[in-house]
C-alpha cells in the first residue's frame, strides 16, 4: 500500500538535507580534494581523480572509496553533491528500516512510525550531525560509506530469516567484489563488519548453513579492510604524529572519555532498545521472533564494535560515532517489528503524539538556528573570498583572512582557518589559492563545552576579538 504520509515526510527530509548541503560553504578538506594530490592543480577529469587517489593511498590515507567519491562529487559541483547527499540520507533511512525488519519492501510503502523513529534518532543522537551530513568530504567518509555498508550487509541480515533466498555463483562473486569496497571504506566500520559478520558466519558454519556467497563476502570484507589498514599513507601519517610527541597512553585516557560521551549522547536510542527488549522478553517472543531478535543482536554488535574499536585509534573524532547510531537504530527497528507482528504496541497513542510534539519543537528550534547560522557562514564566505581576491590582486603572497561571525555546533560545522600558518586548513587554502600562507587576527577561544553538545549556536558577532 502506498504510504502518502510517509512519502510526504521523506520528501520534506530530502528537501531539507539538499538545501542545507547546498548552503554550507566548502572548508579545509573540501578544498584539498578539489586538487590533484601532491599538486596545486584542479581536478579536471576522472583520470585526475584516479591519479590523485593512487598518490593519496601512499602518502596520506587508505580510504580510497570515500575519497574517490568525494572528488567526483566536488568535481560535479554543489548542485550535484547536495542532491546526492539528500538522496543518500533518504536511502539511509530506508536501508536502516530494511536492516531492522528483514523485509523486502518498496521505499514508497514504508510505514510512518518507524520512519519517524529513525529520523528522530538520527537528528537527536547522531554526533556531529552537521559535519557528517552536510560537509561533503566528511559525509563521503561517514554518511555515504555507512549507507553503502548497511546496504551491503542486507543479504546477511536476510539470511537470518526463516525463509532464505538461494543465490548462485554470480551473486557470490558480486558479494566478494562489493565486500572489498565495504571493508575498504572506513577503519572502524571495516573492522566491525569483519569481526561481527565473521562471528555470524561461524554461527552459520556450526549450524551447517554457511553458504558460498557468505564466505566470499566475508573474505572480500577482510581483504578490503587489510588494504585500508595496511595503507602506506596511514603509516606515514602515524609517523608524523609520533614526531610531534604523540603519547598513546595519555591519548588512551581521552579516547575512553570520548567513547563514554558518545554512549551518553546516544542514550535515547540505547534506552529505547532496552525498553523494546524488555517488552520482547516479557511477552515471550524469543521462539516466535528468533530472526528479529538475532538481527537486533547483529546490528547492535556492529554498532558497538564500530564505536569501541575507536578507543585504540590514534584519532577519535566525534563524527566516527555516527555508524553506532545508525546500527543501533536498526537494532531498535528489529525489535519493534517483532512487537508489531504480534500486535504489541510499545507506546500508547497519547505518548506517541507527545513525543512527536516534543521532537517537532526541538527540531524547529535547532533547525531554524542552524539555517540562520548557515546563512551567516555563507555571508562570511563571500567576505572571505572578496578579501582573498583583493589581496591577491595587490600582489600579496602572505594573506590575512577576516574573522568569522559563526562557530560550529551539533548541526553546523565551520572549518575556519586559524592564526597559525601551519594549521591544516590554512595550508590547504594556501595550496588552493596558490599563495605562501594564510593567517588571521585571532582564534576562537576554546570552550569547555564541545561544539557537538551545542544544539544551538550564536552568530552575527565576531567569534574572537583582537587585543
Amino acid at each position: 500500500m502506498f504510504q502518502l504520509k510517509t512519502n510526504i515526510y521523506l520528501l520534506f527530509w530530502f528537501s531539507f538535507i539538499a538545501i542545507f548541503a547546498f548552503l554550507i560553504p566548502y572548508y579545509s578538506n573540501d578544498y584539498r580534494y578539489q586538487l590533484i594530490e601532491g599538486t596545486e592543480d584542479m581536478v579536471s577529469s576522472l583520470w585526475d581523480i584516479c591519479v590523485s587517489q593512487y598518490r593519496h593511498y601512499f602518502t596520506w590515507g587508505g580510504r580510497t572509496p570515500p575519497h574517490f567519491l568525494a572528488q567526483c562529487l566536488l568535481w560535479g559541483g554543489k548542485v550535484v553533491s547536495s542532491l546526492a547527499t539528500a538522496l543518500c540520507y533518504i536511502s539511509l533511512i530506508y536501508i536502516i528500516y530494511l536492516m531492522g525488519t528483514g523485509k523486502r519492501i518498496s521505499p514508497f510503502k514504508m510505514p510512518f512510525v518507524p520512519v519517524v523513529f529513525i529520523s528522530i534518532g538520527l537528528w537527536l543522537c547522531m554526533r556531529s550531525f552537521g559535519e557528517v551530513v552536510f560537509m561533503l568530504v566528511t559525509s563521503c567518509n561517514y554518511l555515504f560509506t555507512s549507507t553503502f555498508i548497511i546496504l551491503y550487509l542486507l543479504p546477511f541480515r536476510f539470511s537470518l530469516n526463516e525463509e532464505r533466498a538461494k543465490h548462485g555463483m554470480m551473486f557470490a562473486v558480486m558479494m566478494f567484489v562489493l565486500g572489498i569496497i565495504a571493508g575498504w571504506c572506513n577503519e572502524n566500520t571495516g573492522f566491525a563488519i569483519c569481526a561481527v559478520t565473521g562471528l555470524l558466519c561461524l554461527y552459520k558454519l556450526f549450524r551447517h548453513e554457511l553458504t558460498i556467497w557468505q564466505t566470499a563476502g566475508l573474505i572480500g570484507m577482510g581483504i578490503g579492510f587489510l588494504v585500508l589498514a595496511l595503507s602506506p599513507g596511514n603509516a606515514a601519517r602515524y609517523d608524523s604524529m609520533a614526531q610531534n610527541n604523540f603519547n598513546y597512553f595519555t591519548h588512551l585516557i581521552n579516547t575512553v572519555q570520548i567513547f563514554l560521551i558518545s554512549l551518553i549522547e546516544n542514550l535515547p536510542v540505547i534506552l529505547c532498545y532496552v525498553y523494546f527488549y524488555v517488552l520482547f522478553k516479557k511477552n515471550n517472543l524469543k521462539e516466535k521472533c528468533t530472526s528479529e531478535l538475532y538481527a537486533s543482536y547483529y546490528c547492535f554488535a556492529l554498532g558497538f564494535i564500530s564505536l569501541a574499536i575507536m578507543i585504540f585509534s590514534p584519532n577519535f573524532p566525534g563524527r566516527s560515532a555516527a555508524p553506532f547510531t545508525m546500527f543501533v537504530l536498526a537494532a531498535n527497528v528489529a525489535l519493534y517489528a517483532a512487537l508489531k507482528k504480534h500486535s504489541i504496541n510499545p507506546l500508547k497513542s497519547s505518548y506517541k503524539m507527545t513525543i512527536y510534539a516534543l521532537f517537532f519543537v526541538f527540531f524547529a528550534v535547532t533547525s531554524t538556528n542552524a539555517f540562520g547560522a548557515l546563512l551567516q557562514a555563507r555571508a562570511d564566505q563571500v567576505e572571505l573570498e572578496k578579501s582573498i581576491a583583493d589581496q591577491i590582486a595587490q600582489g600579496k603572497k602572505d594573506l590575512e583572512v577576516p574573522i568569522m561571525h559563526v562557530q560550529s555546533g551539533r548541526y553546523i560545522f565551520i572549518g575556519a582557518m586559524k592564526v597559525s600558518k601551519e594549521n591544516f586548513a590554512n595550508q590547504i587554502a594556501a595550496r588552493y589559492y596558490h599563495v605562501n600562507s594564510f593567517t588571521k587576527a585571532c582564534d576562537l577561544t576554546p570552550s569547555f563545552i564541545h561544539f557537538d553538545l551545542k544544539y544551538v549556536v550564536s552568530y552575527g558577532e565576531p567569534v574572537c576579538k583582537t587585543h
